[in-house]
Parts: C-alpha cells; structure tokens; sequence
C-alpha cells in the first residue's frame, strides 16, 4: 500500500510516534553538568523533578475546574497505597508508586483500572550505592528514572527510583483513595513521558527494516 491513505500517514509518523530524541535530550543534558555532585545539585534543588502535590482547588483557582480538567491525581504523582497488584498478588506494606495513566485518564469515573510503576529506594548502606546513584542520575537506563529523596524517606535514603520494568495495577476507585506523596514537576512530568515513551514504545532500526520488508512483501 506504498501510495495509499494508510502509507501516507505511517511516514508522517516515523519521526513522531517512536521516536527517542526526548530521552537523548535529557541524556545530553545529564552529560552537560559533568561531576556526579554538580548532577544531585542541580536535579535535587527544591521543586526541580518534584514538589509537594498539586492540590485540585488551587489548580480550579486558576481556572482548571471543568469536566475535562478536574482531577483528583495527576500523571507522575507519587502515592502509597495497600490495594495495588503485581502478578496478581497485592503488594502491602504502604509501597510508593508513580501514576503511569495519562491526567486525562484519571478523571474520576473516566477509566475502571489505572497502572502503577513502582519505585524503590536506594539506601547509603547498599553495596555499590554511589556507582548506583551515578547511573541513575545519567539517566541512561531505560528501566528508572532518577528521584530525589522524599520527605518520608529515612535519613539513610539518598534517591529513590521509578521502575518501569513491571507495572501493578490498581481499580481507579482506589486509586483515588491513595495517598500522595508528591506530584512531579513540570520537568520531571517531561522527563517521566520521554522515558515512558523509550520504555514502551521503543524501536531499533532493523525493527523498521523488518516492519517494512514484511509488508512490502504480497
């Protein structure tokens, strides 16, 4: 279908729908302040990946109080709850998770089920914590992302981390009982999406390659 409706739409998405300029931005970016100690100055100033949560009567202040805005949680927001799954077990214990369904989806009644990324911290006392906390701060693995400590955090936990290797999930009616910790901020939303977007929608060229050929065959 080189000439049809379809194949024309497929190549104005190849830039677009796979991409991974996003994340080589904030690689880039990561390699640009140098030193490890230059790395934590800069990501864990006071609300630069997160802040407390953004609280839906100080968004409705601002005008952001209709059908398609209101929200009870946003993308990213980081919650402790006991009613989330993970292969089918319930995870208890007061984990902390980060939102991975769009805002938009979060609307109350919107959606029956919503997926969670769980996150882990990294304690001074593991073996290898300072190689740990390096890698996570370079932004150059495709299973984490990087977040400061949190207020709830011991004192012995340097960063915590969004693992997007598993996903739980958790009814949207629970969901909305959660308890959040924090939101992310508006960088930290956008580094959260690019590395989404690697995670799940990753394609190596010879994907495309075999894509290609195969539907170029008859």
């Amino acid at each position: 279908m080189p000439n049809s409706p379809l194949a024309s739409l497929e190549r104005e998405l190849r830039t677009l729908s796979h991409s991974e300029d996003a994340i080589r931005v904030v690689q880039t970016f990561s390699a640009s302040l140098g030193k490890t100690k230059i790395r934590l100055d800069t990501f864990n100033q006071t609300n630069a990946l997160v802040r407390r949560p953004v609280d839906p009567v100080e968004a409705a202040a601002f005008g952001f109080d209709t059908d398609e805005d209101k929200f009870v949680l946003l993308q990213g927001d980081i919650v402790t709850t006991d009613c989330a799954y993970f292969l089918g077990e319930r995870v208890t214990g007061s984990p902390l998770y980060a939102v991975l369904n769009s805002s938009c989806d979060l609307v109350p009644n919107r959606k029956r089920y919503a997926s969670l990324l769980r996150i882990s911290q990294l304690r001074r006392s593991e073996a290898l914590a300072l190689e740990k906390l390096g890698v996570l701060l370079k932004f150059s693995r495709r299973d984490s992302m990087y977040l400061p400590s949190l207020p709830r955090d011991a004192d012995d936990v340097v960063a915590n981390a969004i693992q997007f290797d598993g996903v739980c999930q958790i009814e949207s009616a629970d969901l909305m009982l959660a308890t959040r910790i924090a939101s992310l901020s508006l960088v930290g939303w956008r580094i959260f999406g690019a590395i989404t977007r690697s995670v799940y929608a990753r394609a190596n060229p010879r994907e495309i390659e075999f894509r290609a050929r195969i539907e170029s065959e008859p």
